[in-house]
């Protein structure tokens, strides 16, 4: 028997959306390498699997916070982190190049293997939308905006690395 399930990490219209959110609640008014938004993204969709992420000293408070987030893993085993990850890469690279083509993020960027949103405005609606569900996930949106603000995306240390998500031996530093 074939059985069909919706999943949200492999679906494109989802991940613009999680982008955005991340965007709005985040600021990112900056430069950002798409694997690092792919990372953020990975965490938001999977609050849960915050645990497994090796933090600096300050931060294991953290891993209380996404215990919190159990009761939402979906029912049933799930391939490993890294596995999940590489399979969402074709759905998050496909909304990135929807955000662009939109306007929402510059082009010059995404040809770079990086993302800038640009000043361009969401239709109220969307905003409204992000927003409500930002707020009802207030710590772990804390939680990714310090990710990305205070962990450096390459090398030993570094969020490839901490994740387990991506590769980080072969990374210039």
């Amino acid at each position: 028997m074939i059985q069909l399930t919706y999943n949200e990490a492999f679906d494109a219209y989802h991940a613009v959306f999680r982008f955005l959110r991340l965007h709005l609640a985040c600021d990112i008014g900056a430069k950002l390498p798409f694997d690092t938004l792919r990372i953020l993204d990975f965490y938001l969709l999977f609050p849960f699997r915050l645990q497994a992420m090796k933090f600096f000293a300050r931060d294991t408070g953290w891993r209380k916070v996404s215990k919190a987030y159990e009761d939402c893993a979906p029912y049933g085993a799930m391939p490993e982190d890294s596995t999940i990850f590489a399979r969402m890469e074709p759905f998050q690279r496909a909304a990135a190049a929807s955000l662009v083509h939109s306007g929402h993020l510059a082009a010059k960027a995404w040809d770079n293997n990086e993302v800038l949103f640009t000043p361009a405005m969401l239709p109220p609606t969307v905003a409204e939308r992000c927003s409500l569900l930002n707020a009802n996930m207030t710590d772990i949106i804390d939680i990714l905006c310090q990710i990305r603000a205070r962990y450096p995306l390459g090398g030993r240390d570094g969020l490839k690395d901490r994740t387990g998500l991506l590769e980080y031996r072969y990374d210039s530093v």
